[in-house]
């Protein structure tokens, strides 16, 4: 259980404690297991930065310069990830309306598939975690990150973020 915390495995110098360390951390952790799940389906030679890319058309689609803006990165990274995604064939991009250069991603019928695929990965990565900390404790961890996420968004679209203490 979550009581029983094992020592430090963070290389010396990172704070143990720091939440961002520590989400960067843990999700690096996922990706390095769903990168070993995707072996022998066709998609082993797909980059993070693609996934990345491909979550976001997934999540509703978007244009290459909204996707960008979201991610931080410029929009040839997307671009160039949105290529590499369309050779797989999992995305297309067609023409943004009333846009000379922008295009929108969207999923295609095998991208739908690969997503399948993927939540299929993703619920087993879960299944093991709440082996750790329990399903209460694997609730609690999905619904604190989606508050946070809500509340996040929520003042950052009003011109604040996260503010220090007092």
């Amino acid at each position: 259980m979550v009581d029983k915390i094992a020592p430090n495995p963070l290389p010396s110098g990172l704070v143990r404690d720091n939440i961002r360390t520590l989400v960067y951390l843990f999700g690096q952790e996922l990706d390095e297991r769903i990168t070993a799940l995707r072996e022998g389906s066709g998609y082993e030679a797909v980059r993070a930065s693609d996934i990345r890319v491909f979550v976001h058309a997934a999540d509703g689609g978007g244009s290459i310069s909204g996707i960008a803006r979201r991610l931080g990165i410029s929009r040839q990274a997307v671009h160039m990830s949105a290529q590499r995604l369309k050779d797989h064939g999992v995305i297309d991009m067609q023409v943004v309306q009333n846009s000379r250069r922008d295009m929108a991603i969207v999923l295609t019928e095998e991208g739908r598939k690969a997503m399948a695929m993927a939540n299929r990965q993703i619920f087993n990565l879960e299944s093991e975690i709440s082996e750790v900390i329990g399903s209460e404790g694997l609730e609690t961890l999905r619904k604190t990150l989606l508050v946070l996420i809500d509340h996040t968004k929520k003042k950052h679209r009003n011109g604040a973020g996260l503010t220090p203490p007092a």
